[in-house]
């Protein structure tokens, strides 16, 4: 059977970033993407004692230019033990609330301890559909 299903795929931008850094007990973005009518973050704590610090930043820029606090997660803490999970989203009026000439966003955090590795999910929906939005990715 011939694999042709493409609605979501074509609907929303999906990424995930495995986030083992040197260092995890600094505060750091993931990753900025463009935005587009809403975005949506998911932090797994995949190992590790736990999530310290979980937000989401508007910048002006890919490269993190002028960025700024769009939302925090109120008890990011509570991330402690294998497979918890938390969940950010905000809608593209909250960041140009934040930062009026915002074009990127991205998820900052930081854990607890150096061995804590998270996964991180990014889930955004475009100004436009058009095919192939989400694809594969393959190192």
């Amino acid at each position: 059977m011939a694999y042709t299903a493409n609605k979501l795929k074509a609907r929303f931008l999906s990424r995930t970033y495995v986030d083992d850094p040197a260092d995890a007990t600094v505060a750091r973005y993931i990753a900025w993407v463009k935005m587009g009518q809403n975005f949506l973050a998911k932090a797994t704590l995949v190992s590790g004692t736990g999530v310290l610090t979980f937000k989401v930043f508007a910048a002006t820029d890919s490269s993190g230019g002028n960025a700024t606090v769009v939302a925090a997660h109120a008890t990011p803490t509570t991330a402690d033990a294998q497979g918890d999970q938390l969940v950010l989203e905000v809608s593209q009026e909250q960041v140009l609330a934040a930062l009026a000439r915002a074009s990127h966003v991205s998820v900052e955090m930081d854990c607890d301890t150096n061995t804590d590795i998270c996964s991180v999910e990014y889930l955004m929906e475009p100004h436009n559909a058009y095919d192939g939005l989400t694809a594969d990715v393959i190192a």
